[in-house]
């Protein structure tokens, strides 16, 4: 799943990853096409090979999120 967050007023630690998290927004099924997913792809530091290979559009679950809480250990 895909999150992004409203009008980008917040991000989300990016050692987060595994935690538990409770968000609060809005859910939808989105088409993402070729040309975002290769640039999602350049973003994240895939080859060109891999980027190369991206020739379909993806259907996913989307979320705009308007509050994030991230649970980690302490809290």
């Amino acid at each position: 799943m895909r999150v992004t967050f409203k009008d980008y007023g917040f991000f989300v630690p990016t050692d987060a990853h595994g935690a538990f998290v409770v968000m609060e927004g809005v859910g939808s099924i989105q088409t993402t096409d070729v040309a975002t997913l290769r640039h999602y792809a350049e973003d994240a530091g895939a080859s060109e090979e891999e980027i190369a290979k991206i020739t379909a559009d993806k259907e996913e679950l989307s979320f705009e999120a308007h509050g994030v809480i991230v649970k980690t250990a302490k809290s």
